[in-house]
């Protein structure tokens, strides 16, 4: 409507217009839109992850299968986030992200396999200074072999590659 008085023109459109719009387009639909941080929003363009095969597929070729090492990080959020309903693509592969600044903290879970199969000890990276060792419970110990650290920061990827490095110190159970 803002764009219809810009050009001078008044129109009543009416309570349901949006929705009718959107009934009209097949193209069109309804999603969840989810907040994602706006510098990571910004760094993920196609000239990026092209740049990123391209060096691994030419610099990496030599690295051995016991070698490889796959990482997958997932996070539990902690704190407030904003998703909205949006309207975007009908296509279910196109996600709908909103831009816009982050008031959450994550606790990060890391897992990592290496090519030949083998898994590597978990590990949970906690927002903070130190670790509190009266969190967990001596049962827990027992159960999860696991490493746990934490980072005065959300961005877990620093610590994830320094777990990679010989010396590194972090909390085993």
């Amino acid at each position: 409507m803002g764009l219809l008085r810009q050009q001078g023109e008044h129109p009543n459109l009416g309570r349901n217009w949006v929705i009718k719009f959107i009934n009209r387009r097949a193209d069109l639909k309804t999603k969840m839109g989810r907040r994602q941080e706006a510098k990571r929003f910004d760094s993920f363009t196609p000239k990026a992850v092209h740049w990123y095969f391209d060096i691994r597929d030419g610099q990496y070729g030599w690295i051995k299968p016991e070698n490889t090492v796959n990482v997958d990080e997932v996070g539990i959020m902690t704190g407030f986030g904003l998703d909205s309903l949006v309207v975007g693509s009908a296509d279910p592969k196109r996600k709908a992200f909103l831009k816009g600044p982050q008031t959450r903290n994550w606790t990060s879970f890391i897992e990592a396999v290496t090519a030949d199969g083998r898994a590597l000890v978990p590990g949970i990276i906690f927002k903070g200074k130190e670790l509190q060792k009266q969190w967990f419970l001596e049962e827990f110990k027992q159960i999860a072999d696991w490493y746990y650290i934490t980072s005065p920061t959300d961005g877990a990827k620093s610590e994830v590659l320094s777990l990679c490095r010989p010396g590194y110190h972090s909390s085993a159970f």
